[in-house]
């Protein structure tokens, strides 16, 4: 049965308290994962390494990583980690699928109203980096119709029940990098995903013009829809990041959050190339993403956590994405960069700026 429950503030609440709760069930579970069961995984860690008598900060993942996967207390965390990854997907699209009809029929009525506008490309090819299913998320970014929603309410477990109201993106948006003779006209969103960010930046900075992009068209439609019902104007638009359609120097405030550990090496270097391009001198790029190169942790546990994240979870480019420091990636493409304050979860801040 579907029943409109309302808003919590900002965000619309699913159709149906069973799946309500089972996400509540599925988010204990998950808490209970990171906390309780986390601290004897790392003891046993620490036993391994005092065992193995080698060097924590010197040694490379394959001088333990095997010994770590194999040991029954670590193996029942990762275990129990991914089966809360699992039930929270199943729970969401299980309703989505029942009551398709309906939910297909509420994405047309929206499509085309405002504020803002909507901007799909359906026969756009995709990049090799988005062909699978990444968080174990069934269908990936672009091979289901409710990804979007999906991905919000599956998402809001990956952040323990802490951003329900996006308080993160609008912590990003509230200590974004600007431009230092302040103009700021039009900011792009790339990699915006169901837009939190793009409708945080679009609220922070009322007088500019705000766009997110993304190659995930199902991800677009839901992120114009929630604005819609927001009344917050953003142009949402399936393009790709590294291909975004704006002229030259056009752009004064360019924003990623947690999009560069998700596309390969090759395909970051290319959109950072077109984020400098669309950028006018002066004009600031922002970039919420993980640790990388040299600030990485050297913690081991950590470090093999991150590659069972990279193996189990489809994140196939992330274990790449920290081996290099993301700064030169920045300064290959022409960007004086500097390293900003720490977001959320000691999450880095990595800003650039195209020379005047």
């Amino acid at each position: 049965m579907l029943t409109d429950r309302g808003f919590s503030k900002r965000n619309r609440r699913v159709r149906s308290l069973d799946v309500e709760s089972y996400s509540d069930f599925v988010l204990g579970f998950r808490n209970w994962t990171y906390n309780d069961l986390d601290k004897p995984a790392r003891e046993r860690a620490d036993e391994i390494m005092a065992d193995l008598r080698i060097n924590a900060e010197d040694a490379p993942l394959d001088a333990f990583r095997d010994q770590f996967h194999d040991d029954p207390i670590i193996a029942t965390r990762i275990r129990a980690w991914l089966s809360s990854q699992q039930l929270m997907w199943q729970n969401v699209l299980d309703h989505y699928e029942q009551h398709k009809d309906f939910y297909h029929a509420d994405m047309q009525d929206v499509d085309a109203k405002g504020p803002g506008t909507l901007e799909l490309n359906t026969g756009m090819e995709m990049p090799d980096y988005v062909k699978h299913e990444i968080h174990i998320q069934p269908g990936g970014y672009t091979g289901n119709d409710f990804a979007g929603p999906l991905y919000h309410y599956g998402t809001n477990t990956f952040y323990k029940g802490q951003n329900n109201e996006d308080e993160f993106q609008f912590g990003i948006a509230q200590t974004l990098a600007k431009p230092r003779d302040g103009k700021i006209e039009r900011i792009v969103d790339i990699g915006c995903g169901i837009g939190r960010l793009s409708v945080a930046l679009a609220e922070t900075f009322p007088e500019a013009e705000v766009w997110g992009l993304d190659v995930g068209g199902p991800l677009v439609r839901y992120a114009h829809r929630r604005a819609v019902e927001l009344g917050t104007p953003v142009h949402f638009a399936q393009r790709l990041a590294e291909d975004t359609k704006f002229a030259d120097n056009s752009v004064d405030i360019v924003a990623a959050y947690i999009l560069f550990h998700e596309v390969s090496e090759q395909g970051a270097k290319d959109i950072v190339k077109e984020v400098f391009r669309i950028l006018r001198p002066g004009g600031v790029f922002d970039v919420t993403d993980f640790h990388t190169g040299r600030a990485r942790s050297n913690d081991p546990y950590r470090r093999f956590m991150g590659w069972i994240d990279h193996v189990y979870n489809a994140e196939r480019w992330s274990h790449q994405f920290g081996q290099k420091d993301f700064l030169d990636t920045l300064r290959e493409a022409g960007f004086e960069v500097e390293k900003g304050e720490n977001r959320h979860w000691g999450i880095a801040c990595y800003i650039a700026r195209k020379p005047e």
